[in-house]
């Protein structure tokens, strides 16, 4: 067995130099097939730049589409299996075919490619359909699910769909795959967003939190990288083109409150393209190509249920960092109430025509009393609890066994004015989710105290049906759906007060005859 760095002797002192560093192998020996197909030298772009020059030990990438990161994550777990004995990485892929297509189209190929001299040291031993074993003990695994194997390096691609279509698979990465890579080790994971839920909201979210207090890694934290689609040189259009494009006075605004945030500058090219591009990405254009994190993840709108509802609330300016309260006006409460999950309760004042949300509360292994002690801990103006149709039913087992949520209401003090228990819709997308839908058009938010519930709004979707390959219009059973379901209560519960219509003064009739 020889090894790469038996180099030939007609090799310079210089060359010889050159090859032993990885970063100048990644940036000149590796060939791959650019869009067309056609067999070209990799050259890093400025995203594979950016993370080769910022790599730490386990890194987190948020993207836009097609920026090249899993290409060069790909040839660096091959380099370094290459040049490195007893090396194990692996890739974990969301699809069957993209697991292919990493291994054969990237891995495979960038090895047939390399110079005759490193392939006679490094001698593939074994090579089936989803690994390839070096004669220096290194290997690389590709996969959509890796288990019960150790590795050093490990990349995770596109993890926001797998935990977004395959929660379970999400778990088994968690506690399988990523707790195999030890500190000192490599883990990469890149995504475009998927929605504020699942294994890579919970990463980005807690690494972009700890970027932005200036914590210090450590060695088994991930390092939060994002690439925007404005820093690509290829989403502009040509000056020739971009004239031709209509940007709406709407999209004027956005440009420029983007680049009063993040001092940026956008020329009429980028500019044009996005809002070509936006004509055909349509609701997934922020999800596809991000200007900001957050936009990432707040627009992931494909199987949301009340995506279109939530971007409206946000353009119309219905949500906000605070939303007063009015000391004079009842506070009603609208429930789902769980028995071995979660129970969750929205504040509510009626406010003319707005259905005011001041706060939400969700949580789970309480009784009943820790509920009210909850709401009366505020010291509102208390006005009706609005129940689920379950709140009647008589419970079987724990505190409450032998009596409903309404009778243990009662022995606390309320009355039966203080309760209204809504039926049980007889059609969960007709008479459940659209009165919601519906009801959303009038709500205000305070984001202070309603983050939790407005980002189970947010991930309240679809059922995905996995042997079709499609979503049904029925909502998952899933934590996001309490916030909603809670909602839902009230928008089928609640009905605002009559208005009293302003009395006409009257006007005596004039006599006819003269005095």
């Amino acid at each position: 067995m020889g090894t790469a760095a038996d180099f030939p002797s007609d090799l310079s002192e210089r060359s010889v130099k050159e090859y032993r560093s990885a970063w100048w192998r990644l940036r000149n020996i590796y060939f791959i097939r650019n869009e067309t197909g056609e067999r070209v030298a990799f050259r890093p772009n400025w995203v594979q730049e950016e993370l080769l020059d910022e790599m730490w030990f386990f890194d987190l990438c948020l993207k836009a589409r097609q920026v090249g990161i899993s290409t060069l994550v790909d040839l660096f777990l091959l380099d370094v299996c290459i040049w490195n004995p007893n090396v194990a990485a692996a890739i974990i892929a969301d699809t069957e075919e993209k697991a292919k297509m990493i291994f054969v189209g990237i891995v495979k190929f960038a090895y047939e490619n390399l110079p005759e001299w490193i392939k006679h040291g490094v001698v593939v031993e074994e090579d089936n359909r989803s690994s390839i074993t070096f004669d220096n003990g290194s290997s690389i695994t590709v996969g959509v699910s890796i288990r019960g194997l150790t590795f050093q390096y490990l990349h995770i691609s596109e993890l926001g769909k797998i935990a977004r279509y395959s929660p379970q698979k999400a778990e088994e990465i968690r506690s399988g795959a990523i707790n195999t890579v030890h500190a000192g080790q490599f883990i990469f994971i890149e995504s475009t967003a998927q929605g504020m839920e699942g294994l890579f909201y919970e990463l980005c979210d807690k690494a972009m939190k700890a970027k932005a207090e200036k914590l210090a890694l450590t060695p088994l934290s991930f390092k939060f990288h994002f690439f925007p689609w404005y820093l690509d040189d290829r989403y502009t259009l040509a000056e020739e083109y971009a004239g031709r494009v209509l940007i709406s006075a709407e999209k004027k605004a956005y440009f420029e409150k983007l680049e009063a945030e993040l001092g940026i500058e956008l020329t009429l090219g980028q500019r044009a393209w996005y809002v070509v591009k936006e004509e055909i990405e349509r609701d997934l254009m922020k999800q596809e190509y991000p200007s900001t994190p957050q936009e990432a993840f707040e627009t992931s709108l494909e199987g949301k249920i009340l995506a279109r509802e939530m971007a409206k609330a946000r353009s119309e300016g219905r949500i906000l960092p605070r939303v007063p309260i009015l000391p004079n006006v009842p506070v009603n409460t609208f429930w789902d109430i769980g028995h071995h999950d979660p129970t969750a309760i929205w504040f509510h004042q009626r406010v003319g025509p707005e259905n005011r949300l001041i706060r939400f509360y969700k949580n789970s292994g309480y009784g009943l009393a820790h509920y009210i002690n909850e709401i009366r801990s505020h010291n509102y103006l208390l006005g009706k609890f609005y129940l689920p149709h379950d709140a009647d039913h008589k419970r079987l087992t724990g505190a409450l066994m032998g009596k409903s949520v309404v009778d243990h209401l009662w022995e606390m003090g309320f009355t039966t004015k203080d309760i209204e228990v809504v039926p049980r819709p007889e059609d969960k997308w007709r008479d459940g989710v659209d009165p919601l839908r519906s009801f959303l058009v009038s709500c205000i938010f305070d984001s202070e105290n309603c983050g939790d519930g407005i980002r189970d709004l947010d991930n309240y979707k679809k059922q995905w049906n996995a042997q079709l390959g499609c979503w049904r219009d029925m909502p998952a059973d899933d934590d996001a759906c309490h916030g909603p379901d809670a909602l839902e209560t009230g928008a089928r519960g609640f009905a605002p007060p009559p208005t009293t219509p302003r009395r006409r003064r009257s006007i005596p009739r004039r006599s006819h005859r003269t005095v």
